[in-house]
């Protein structure tokens, strides 16, 4: 797949003026994926070649291939793994810790920000700016006519759907939490924001007949939001739901990055 990622690599910096005196492309994989994602990362919204996207498709099939994808079916729900548990639908939510952009499911939800247009920070450690890497350049494109709709930024809690290109995953829908960075506990409003999120990305779901959808950890990491209030949060906003909307959905997977997550999260499950 050299020569699919130079292809990439070149076409790409054709359309980056702010990168310069790129002679000549790095060697090694490892660096050349790594100069495509900055690239990838920074790239403003404008129209993309057919041949780019077909290239691009071939190259991150390769990527699948090469690395291990979880399917939905295979992960267990509360239910089996916890037998004395606090959710009225532990049949149906699941906790799972590993990487979202490898979960073969109906729909992700990405915990975007307000643009709505993914992270422009190049190679930023966000899982919004992981979901647009290996989602690829239409992403970021079908976000910004999604945004075009709304007329202006997204409020906390909004949401929207759009295809999963790339991804092993169908869809994905994007909804941007509330951010509490100079205080250090969110107030009841921004509590509802959060709670919202969830809400309005299964309403969103619902609609689009997306019956497995997997959440990550919505404003806990760089927007500041504690864990332990998220977590309950979301597993009681989702219960709730789930009890509300009967039959409507098959799996509801809550993805958690790190140790520190799951030991939360079970913690307010059990």
């Amino acid at each position: 797949m050299t020569e699919e990622l130079d292809f990439l690599i070149q076409y790409l910096l054709t359309q980056e003026k702010r990168i310069k005196n790129i002679k000549k492309l790095p060697q090694s994989k490892e660096e050349k994926f790594n100069l495509f994602k900055i690239l990838s990362n920074i790239r403003k919204t404008n129209p993309i070649s057919e041949e780019y996207i077909e290239k691009e498709k071939k190259y991150f099939q390769y990527l699948l291939s090469k690395t291990k994808i979880t399917d939905v079916n295979d992960i267990e729900p509360i239910s089996i793994k916890f037998h004395k548990n606090k959710l009225k639908n532990s049949k149906l939510i699941c906790i799972w810790q590993g990487d979202i952009t490898k979960l073969k499911i109906d729909a992700i939800v990405n915990a975007a920000n307000s643009s709505g247009l993914g992270c422009f920070q190049p190679s930023h450690n966000c899982i919004d700016n992981q979901i647009h890497t290996f989602a690829g350049i239409e992403l970021r494109n079908e976000c910004e006519e999604e945004m075009k709709k709304f007329g202006r930024e997204l409020n906390n809690g909004e949401a929207f759907i759009t295809n999963g290109y790339n991804l092993p995953c169908k869809k994905v829908i994007h909804t941007v939490g509330p951010c509490i960075q100079e205080r250090s506990y969110p107030n009841i409003n921004e509590q509802k924001e959060l709670a919202d999120c969830y809400i309005n990305s299964l309403k969103i779901a619902m609609n689009n007949n997306c019956r497995k959808v997997s959440f990550p950890c919505i404003s806990t990491g760089l927007f500041s939001f504690p864990k332990d209030l998220a977590s309950k949060i979301a597993l009681t906003t989702v219960d709730k739901y789930l009890s509300e909307n009967e039959n409507k959905f098959d799996k509801i997977v809550f993805n958690l990055w790190s140790d520190d997550d799951v030991e939360v999260y079970k913690a307010n499950i059990i």
